[in-house]
């Protein structure tokens, strides 16, 4: 019995620094796996919300995402809307995207972005101004979100 003490406790530490290496190897593989098995998502509030619509422009392309009113709970009062610009080389100076929102009345949006002062400005169909959340610089264009507000 003397002697299968050392075996057995060297076997156990050989078998724990296997774990421990293929735990680290497997890391990423290992998260993916977790996080796909619980179901958790990122939220729409991070991301911009799913895609809409794709507009081609020739030299770049507009990706429209989904009007996000999501909260903890429920729906909020006060959401908004992502547009983003790609482009595989430079935007233009100035790009403008139009977006007609399907709600209880349609709403038509006009989001332009100067490109060279980061300045976005957004325009309802009957030429209200509407606040702009934020204008981010991205890896291959740019975004911008437009504050909604909820109607009924």
């Amino acid at each position: 019995m003397s002697k299968l003490k050392p075996i057995f406790g060297y076997a156990w530490a050989v078998l724990a620094l296997i774990i421990v290496i293929a735990t680290f190897a497997g890391n990423r593989y290992f998260s993916h796996r977790l996080a796909s098995a619980t179901g958790i998502t990122v939220s729409p509030r991070l991301t911009g919300g799913d895609i809409m619509r794709t507009d081609d422009h020739g030299s770049y392309r507009a990706i429209v995402h989904r009007p996000v009113f999501d909260g903890l709970i429920g729906e909020r009062s006060t959401g908004f809307i992502q547009i983003d610009w790609e482009s595989s080389g430079a935007l233009p100076p100035v790009v403008a995207e139009r977006i007609d929102l399907d709600r209880e009345k349609p709403v038509r949006l006009l989001v332009r972005l100067d490109t060279r002062t980061a300045a976005a400005t957004a325009t309802d169909d009957k030429g209200s101004g509407l606040a702009i959340e934020h204008v981010y610089r991205l890896p291959t264009g740019w975004a911008v979100r437009v504050i909604l507000k909820k109607t009924g």
